[in-house]
């Protein structure tokens, strides 16, 4: 079992994810003193996994979760107004700056 510091394993972590992958036991220390195990994780044997958590619940999907989203929502996700919004985000912001104050300064 090798038992390296937390310097050494931050250096060659691919190193000691192999060892582990490797069936080896990797006892991590700090200052000499062990403080985590690094173990391998045990292969899971099956099919795919299950897609979200309606799988889990066991309500089945719609077929509409296949079909590909409407391109204004697509927009409006990414962080863009979509065409004919523009137009209108434009005179609410302009509504909303606030009147510039009238005289002297």
């Amino acid at each position: 079992m090798r038992q390296p510091n937390i310097h050494e394993v931050r250096e060659n972590l691919a190193e000691y994810l192999a060892a582990a992958q490797r069936g080896e036991e990797v006892l991590i220390c700090r200052r000499n003193q062990p403080v985590a195990r690094l173990v391998a994780v045990a292969r899971q044997t099956g099919g795919p996994r299950p897609l979200g958590r309606a799988a889990d619940a066991g309500t089945p999907l719609p077929a509409t979760f296949w079909e590909p989203l409407p391109q204004a929502l697509i927009e409006t996700l990414s962080g863009h107004e979509p065409a004919h919004a523009v137009p209108q985000a434009r005179a609410k912001r302009r509504a909303i700056r606030p009147a510039k104050a009238a005289g002297p300064r």
